[in-house]
């Protein structure tokens, strides 16, 4: 069964492991080494951030934690013949049992996203923060499993039993790459989707200035403080009139014709 520590049991728990390796190992936030005695000595963070160390040879596997859940686990696994790289071995193997179903979840989330981010084939207002979110979730766990595939190469290379334990995480971190270009690939397309919607604006706003500004000239033709024989014409008023509405007519067919709306 392995020990476990909490990290106010610390010194309990470093009884075991030679001052050379403590001076090794201190200050470093991750490691994996094999202590002057044989055994193995393995530092990391969890996804909460909790840290966890880890001492195992074939005669003990010990647990350093904050984390309720690790412990949990850890306290479920019992090796019938007592050896604590098997109870190690097993402890890996129970700390990523869910991870593959809880990454498949995080990706059908994001396909759900997908769909909540384009209604009625327009960009969703929030789906910005919505993005945000589910970046930093991605990342979060990203840097989890990059850090567990290193420690996991370092740890195969010092004992092959583990080689399993490393090519897991190998595959674990490449499936939270995959969902991450995902995610990249959704964001991209909303975007795309707001540029066009934005272009499609500007269109709107570039016809209609189009539209007004013959009738500014017109305006500021006649309204020029000269006298003009139009101003004495009786249908002059009307023709100002007509030729504005011809103008405008004008424009609107040129502009259908150019499909500009």
């Amino acid at each position: 069964m392995i020990q476990i520590f909490s990290p106010e049991d610390s010194k309990d728990f470093y009884k075991y492991i030679d001052l050379p390796t403590k001076r090794e190992v201190r200050g470093t936030r991750e490691y994996v080494v094999r202590t002057h005695s044989g055994a193995l000595l393995i530092s990391f963070h969890w996804l909460d951030e909790s840290s966890i160390v880890l001492y195992a040879n074939e005669e003990r596997c010990s647990l350093m934690t904050e984390n309720t859940l690790i412990a949990e686990r850890a306290m479920e696994i019992d090796d019938d013949e007592g050896n604590g790289l098997h109870e190690l071995f097993a402890f890996f193997l129970a700390l990523t049992a869910t991870d593959i179903n809880e990454l498949q979840q995080l990706e059908d989330r994001v396909e759900e996203l997908e769909d909540i981010l384009f209604t009625d084939g327009k960009p969703n207002k929030g789906g910005i923060d919505l993005l945000m979110q589910y970046r930093k979730e991605i990342l979060k766990k990203k840097r989890y499993y990059e850090q567990m595939e290193l420690l996991s190469d370092e740890l195969a290379d010092l004992d092959p039993t583990f080689v399993f334990i490393d090519k897991k995480f190998d595959r674990l971190y490449d499936f939270i790459l995959r969902t991450q270009e995902y995610v990249e690939q959704v964001r991209e397309a909303y975007q795309s989707q707001i540029d066009i919607d934005q272009n499609d604006t500007m269109k709107i706003l570039t016809v209609a200035t189009t539209i007004f500004l013959p009738l500014q000239l017109i305006t500021g033709w006649f309204g020029m403080n000269l006298l003009m024989p139009e101003f004495k014409w009786r249908f002059g008023y009307a023709y100002v009139i007509g030729l504005s509405i011809l103008v405008i007519v004008a424009e609107i067919l040129f502009f259908k014709h150019k499909k500009w709306f």
